[in-house]
């Protein structure tokens, strides 16, 4: 693609992001350019989300399919509820429980969202984030901002402004760097535009949260522990990404992974730590990159065979560590140039659901 002059970097407080950054971001976004800032969740790529021809910036940015849909992030309730042709209950009790944070609603649109934000669906991804920073772009900005994470489409989601930068430094206009993101996993997207509450992509808030707060059972769409579902629109290419339409972003494409091939180890802890070793054995001719919990670290710190390089994710007892630290550590494995990245598994409840969506996702479903 063709790349901008430069990528202005600035570095903002995150509780206190000094207005004269924040201003010149804001003028940025109204004039139709593309601006990377911080969320609680991860980094995203932002422009203007009611100007299709800036929206078109942050696909070509990326890199990214246009039948995947996009988030528009607001500043206020009052905001989010301009861009929707309905506000039902389900939504006003989870927002008044649950945002500003790391939950995106899926709602029908109103006819102000255009169609390339929505790739062309009736319904619109709304999520008003719990960070000063982005808050304050938002709302000096004065439009609701379009924005998926901010790096090259596929890759590991970035959750430090030097992902960003690695990944689209001089495809973009702006970085705000704002440290380093709390959560890790982007947010949370229920759909309420049918009878009941569908969850599509597990996140910051769990299931469990959702199902208490409505009183009813949450659905799993399909594909968020099985890998890609069919298209859901056959008449525009059955099986291809490439016209093909999701029905909230990401749900099919090709997402999360880093260059090396990612596998996943099943099992109780000891089983995994038996077959990682196992592995690392049997092919010493690859570098191989390890994923590991605090409790099975030290089994591969005192292999015969150690990994090229080993990656602590936290302990088990700490999802939320975990899921904090996925993305970085995928990203570090390629850093080290491993050919194999062997992860352990963690058990699907809370958070550890969001943290192996994304496992299963970067690894295509390859376990042992």
């Amino acid at each position: 693609m063709k790349q901008v002059k430069a990528t202005r970097y600035y570095r903002v407080d995150r509780e206190h992001p000094a207005p004269d950054v924040i201003e010149a971001a804001a003028r940025v976004i109204r004039g139709g350019g593309t601006v990377a800032f911080p969320t609680e969740t991860v980094y995203g790529l932002g422009a203007n989300g009611l100007d299709p021809e800036a929206v078109e910036k942050i696909f070509r940015a990326k890199g990214r399919p246009r039948g995947n849909p996009l988030i528009l992030h607001v500043s206020s309730l009052d905001q989010a509820r301009g861009l929707v042709a309905a506000w039902p209950p389900e939504a006003e009790t989870l927002a008044r429980l649950f945002l500003p944070g790391p939950l995106t609603l899926i709602l029908p649109r109103a006819p102000v969202v255009p169609d390339v934000v929505t790739a062309g669906l009736p319904s619109v991804a709304l999520r008003y984030p719990a960070h000063p920073v982005a808050l304050a772009l938002i709302e000096a900005s004065g439009v609701p901002i379009a924005a998926p994470s901010a790096n090259l489409s596929g890759h590991p989601s970035p959750t430090c402004a030097a992902h960003v930068r690695s990944d689209l430094d001089g495809r973009i206009d702006v970085i705000l760097d704002g440290g380093p993101t709390e959560v890790g996993l982007e947010s949370t997207i229920l759909s309420l535009t049918g009878d009941r509450p569908v969850l599509l992509r597990p996140g910051g808030v769990t299931r469990e949260q959702i199902e208490k707060a409505l009183g009813v059972e949450v659905k799993l769409h399909e594909a968020v522990l099985t890998g890609r579902p069919r298209p859901e629109n056959p008449e525009k290419g059955a099986g291809s990404e490439a016209t093909a339409v999701a029905p909230c972003p990401g749900l099919f494409f090709k997402h999360y992974a880093p260059r090396a091939r990612v596998i996943m180890v099943t099992g109780d802890p000891d089983r995994q730590a038996a077959k990682i070793g196992d592995y690392l054995n049997s092919h010493q001719d690859l570098r191989i990159g390890v994923l590991a919990t605090e409790e099975n670290a030290v089994s591969y710190r005192e292999s015969t065979i150690p990994p090229a390089h080993l990656e602590i994710l936290g302990s088990r007892r700490n999802p939320p560590e975990i899921a904090s630290r996925f993305f970085g550590a995928l990203r570090n494995c390629d850093d080290h140039e491993v050919d194999i990245i062997l992860v352990e598994t963690i058990p699907a409840a809370g958070i550890g659901l969001a943290v192996m969506n994304r496992l299963c996702r970067a690894a295509e479903n390859r376990a042992i």
